[in-house]
């Protein structure tokens, strides 16, 4: 690994995202019992007759010392293992009022935990993220965080944060390509060699490494975040994945590393680390 960046003068700050959970569940108005596999049906909320409780915790969201209901509602069929629509649902545990949060077009298959609550703003009130997969080949999980601080909710992580860090490249001369992390304004040089013999067949390199053809690496978004207290001050930050492809999905060429921080309401990187591969 060559560590690219990394400012110590600035707290680290994110969340995590964990996915799964199995099947949906219904609500029992009276004694507010969420099963995992049964219909939601708290109808003022408006979230529709096919709504099913995914995943389900009992945390203190919203900052009061009394926990919630956190209930993540998935809208499916009932024997569906992929929700059109994934939205967080609180209910506050001494109002027994409801709060909830999503962003447009978040959705994903169920596999084990999708719920995971911690802090990740640093303001002593524990957030909730959701983890979901695409199905894709890549891979590719994505995640939203909420907060519900005083049952206000806000969502923090959306779909453009789950793009990753900003990356660009291109393949030049010498078995190379040339990555930019634009957020970071660093280039950096990979040594592509590896695949050498397959660049030469497929006519992108001649055998004196001149690059015959143009070739940009493929970026994929966040295909794995994990929740940590990188800095040990009891706030979480967030460690994502991305995947560097070359010529072709499958031709990876690299793996990047970057720790975020949710500070000044956005998200910033704080450390980067990326791989070359010298054989393949």
């Amino acid at each position: 690994m060559k560590k690219l960046l990394k400012k110590t003068s600035i707290l680290l700050l994110t969340g995590v995202l964990v996915l799964g959970a199995v099947g949906c569940a219904n609500v029992n108005a009276q004694n507010n019992e969420f099963k995992i596999g049964e219909k939601f049906t708290v109808s003022n909320l408006k979230i529709g007759d096919k709504a099913y409780v995914v995943d389900y915790k009992l945390e203190d969201v919203t900052g009061d010392n009394i926990k919630d209901n956190v209930i993540l509602v998935g809208t499916k069929t009932v024997s569906d293992i992929y929700c059109d629509t994934l939205t967080v649902v609180v209910q506050d545990g001494k109002t027994k009022e409801y709060s909830k949060a999503t962003y447009e077009n978040f959705g994903g298959y169920q596999d084990k935990e999708m719920l995971f609550i911690g802090d990740f703003t640093g303001d002593k009130v524990k957030d909730v993220v959701v983890s979901a997969s695409t199905g894709g080949s890549g891979g590719i999980v994505d995640h939203m965080i909420a907060t519900f601080k005083d049952n206000k909710p806000s969502v923090i992580f959306t779909d453009k944060e789950n793009a990753g860090i900003d990356i660009d490249g291109k393949y030049i001369d010498g078995y190379r390509a040339e990555i930019e992390f634009k957020d970071l304004n660093k280039k950096v040089l990979l040594d592509v060699s590896a695949g050498k013999d397959m660049y030469i067949e497929q006519g992108i390199y001649n055998k004196e490494g001149k690059l015959l053809k143009e070739v940009k690496p493929w970026i994929d978004s966040f295909s794995k975040l994990e929740a940590i207290d990188y800095d040990g001050d009891g706030t979480f930050e967030l460690r994502g994945y991305q995947k560097i492809a070359g010529a072709y999905h499958a031709d990876t060429i690299s793996y990047v590393e970057s720790i975020l921080k949710f500070e000044n309401n956005k998200w910033n990187t704080k450390d980067v680390q990326y791989t070359t591969f010298l054989v393949k």
